[in-house]
């Protein structure tokens, strides 16, 4: 029952919201067909009227092949054949059904899709959302526990536990020889609950204790600087508190300047995406008005508009954004957002083109599946999958040099125009698509120092950044 129910709830998820699902037969068979995750050796031979189950030329198990839309056939099917798959209490185990079928039955839908086991699902939820516990990380060493990082102003960090501390006892549990599980299962506890941790620190040889509160921690997201008048602010992924981290940290840098700041940077490079709400919350801080982003799907959840709403957090101060060829899904709808509405100029490549959005769908074994549901149209009126944006200012090819980075900011006016009205007008047909991603070629430019420092100049001189709107017309207008 419990495997089936997990199988019943996965697969009905699929075919009511998935953007564009296979028939259920299609997802259920490329699953079966998946066997060989179990054993090479495996296959399921398909005729019109039966499943087979061979294990080089021994037949394990036969079944009437169910009726194409038959939900409840195909899985009593799919677990009669998987029981049938070879003895071992190993391969009986219902986790590993259920990867070879969701991540089969996903891989037809495209390649975002995806399923988290228990495990998986957890760590993915716990770097979302948060999760109770110290904030630290840790290697087990034959004393104790190394500690390799802790999370900024996180419990471990604000009782004084520091990077490459020995954690030697948890409230008088002697970790010497003690297992990753067992400290773990000692670190564990209520949220605002308190923990006794005997520490040696690096720089001495004396024992002292610390007795951190657990609560939620979420992993940061967001880093600062101050750069002369510009504030420099990297975003590595959106997790529930980044927009708000942003807004923090934005106040403070100005809160702190002895003179007033000239103009932002958001460092947007290598980020991968994350959760959509904190992509349009971001764009909002920024914006006075327009469309943040328009989602369409088949679903009636998948449909959504997102609008901004009034109040700049950096009233009207230059804006730049730096993207690269791997910033992607929710870093691409914030610089759309942000570009399209002629708030910011995007320095750096083409995005790596993910306008799709994933819902997460909790399964009943604790495991998720995140499953594409929507496409996201820029506010210009374009699809952003397999397209992603064009930044205002490329920096494909480029290396360094301050001539390299005037020339990349005047460049050919005309010819820029031309591009982004092409980019605009595409009618998103797959070769057409290529085409167009060759004007700025995707690079990964998340190591080099040029596209900041053209980032950096054009944010703290206003002149040459109201220059390189020029290529960022309102077309969509």
């Amino acid at each position: 029952m419990y495997t089936a129910s997990v199988l019943r709830a996965g697969f009905t998820e699929i075919s009511q919201k998935a953007l564009a699902p296979p028939p259920l037969d299609e997802l259920f068979l490329a699953g079966l067909e998946n066997v060989r995750v179990i054993d090479p050796g495996l296959r399921v031979d398909v005729t019109p009227s039966d499943l087979i189950l061979v294990s080089g030329n021994r037949k394990l198990g036969v079944t009437p092949r169910p009726d194409a839309d038959d939900m409840r056939g195909w899985i009593a099917t799919t677990i009669l054949l998987f029981n049938a798959s070879e003895p071992s209490p190993d391969n009986r185990d219902p986790e590993v059904l259920f990867k070879m079928m969701f991540n089969a039955a996903l891989a037809k839908i495209d390649g975002y899709s995806r399923y988290a086991g228990r495990g998986s699902a957890r760590t993915n939820r716990a770097n979302r959302n948060g999760v109770i516990g110290l904030g630290l990380t840790f290697d087990v060493v034959d004393e104790g526990l190394i500690i390799r990082s802790t999370i900024e102003n996180g419990p471990a960090e604000t009782a004084g536990v520091r990077d490459g501390d020995l954690i030697v006892a948890i409230d008088d549990h002697d970790l010497a020889g003690a297992t990753r599980d067992e400290a773990m299962r000692y670190l564990s506890g209520p949220s605002g609950s308190r923990v006794k941790l005997t520490i040696r620190h690096a720089s001495d040889t004396q024992l002292s204790v610390a007795h951190p509160r657990r609560g939620l921690v979420i992993p940061k997201t967001v880093k600062a600087q101050r750069i002369g008048d510009v504030a420099r602010i990297s975003v590595g992924s959106f997790n529930i508190r980044t927009a708000s981290d942003v807004a923090a940290t934005l106040n403070r840098l100005k809160r702190e300047a002895k003179t007033p700041l000239s103009g932002i940077v958001l460092d947007m490079r290598g980020d991968p995406g994350g959760l959509l709400d904190q992509a349009v919350a971001l764009a909002d801080m920024f914006l006075d008005s327009g469309t943040i982003a328009t989602l369409s799907g088949r679903h009636p959840g998948a449909k959504q508009f997102y609008a901004a709403s009034p109040g700049d957090i950096a009233d009207g101060l230059p804006l730049v954004l730096v993207v690269d060829g791997k910033s992607a899904s929710a870093s691409e709808i914030l610089a759309a957002a942000l570009i399209d509405n002629e708030r910011a100029v995007v320095v750096g490549t083409n995005t790596l083109g993910k306008g799709s959005v994933q819902t997460l769908i909790r399964l009943p074994n604790d495991g998720e599946i995140a499953l594409t549901w929507s496409r996201v149209m820029a506010p210009a009126g374009y699809f952003i999958h397999e397209l992603g944006i064009l930044p205002t200012i490329c920096t494909s090819g480029h290396a360094s040099g301050e001539t390299a980075a005037l020339t990349a900011v005047a460049g050919d006016p005309v010819g820029q125009i031309i591009d982004r009205q092409r980019w605009l007008a595409n009618s998103g047909a797959p070769d057409e698509r290529a085409e167009l991603r060759r004007i700025c070629p995707a690079e990964n430019r998340n190591d080099g120092d040029f596209d900041m420092a053209l980032a950096l100049k054009l944010a703290s001189d206003r002149a040459l950044y109201a220059r390189s709107f020029t290529t960022n017309l309102a077309e969509s207008h």
